[in-house]
């Protein structure tokens, strides 16, 4: 049994149900009317949370189950994985600092495009396409369907009429 897997699995896991049961609960101010489920604002929070329940037990679950005895920590952990995950945490609290002011789809290519060069992807035939349509895609999904305004900062000036 690989230890460090069980232990990951059940920590998302239980950081899952942690979120269906405690933060979206207590965090998520719902409207009494929703047409949609797709709409509520605790929908896409509550899928996610499911998945990391599934996905985390499934680990669990298999570590478990795996016959390898003699896996050790340091053989599956790459020698700067602590460094590449404090600045992957550290991105995260930049996005969330600079949305407001450079807005949704440039604050989140620019995380991508860091995200990308933190996991190791170089190749920019890869990155860019998914850097600038996701955010972009995103953008006018919550705009046009979901009708929720998504901040457009330094952008305003070209996508306030669309």
């Amino acid at each position: 049994m690989s230890r460090i897997n069980l232990w990951a699995g059940l920590l998302m896991a239980g950081f899952g149900t942690l979120v269906v049961f405690v933060l979206i609960p207590y965090g998520v101010a719902e409207p009494k009317r929703i047409n949609f489920a797709a709409l509520s604002p605790s929908y896409y929070p509550r899928f996610v949370a499911y998945a990391l329940i599934i996905l985390g037990t499934a680990v669990a679950i298999r570590s478990f189950l795996s016959p390898d005895q003699n896996a050790k920590p340091s053989d599956d952990i790459r020698p700067d994985a602590v460094l590449r995950t404090t600045l992957f945490l550290g991105l995260l609290l930049v996005f969330a600092a600079t949305v407001s002011w450079l807005g949704f789809i440039v604050s989140s290519f620019l995380a991508a495009m860091a995200s990308f060069w933190l996991a190791g992807e170089k190749r920019p035939h890869i990155t860019l396409p998914i850097a600038i349509l996701v955010p972009t895609l995103l953008y006018f999904f919550f705009l046009k369907v979901a009708r929720v305004p998504i901040p457009l900062g330094i952008l305003k000036p070209y996508l306030e009429g669309i």
